[in-house]
């Protein structure tokens, strides 16, 4: 089974974003903006999970990583 990966964050949620790409002639397109998610092996509820997580979640101390 592969793993894929998901593009939102398990513990606050956000996900990607829509944003707008403007060229040198101010022609201007929609964009899709990614945020920084990764997988972690984390403790929850005294376990011990793999969640994908964003690096500001990660950053503020929401988790504690499991070692």
């Amino acid at each position: 089974m592969p793993i894929t990966h998901s593009s939102q964050c398990e513990i606050c949620g956000r996900g990607p974003r829509v944003s707008r790409q403007v060229s040198h002639a101010h022609n201007v397109s929609k964009r899709r903006q990614q945020i920084n998610v990764s997988r972690h092996h984390v403790v929850m509820n005294g376990a011990r999970r793999f969640i994908a997580l964003c690096t500001r979640c990660l950053r503020s101390g929401l988790v504690q990583k499991a070692g």
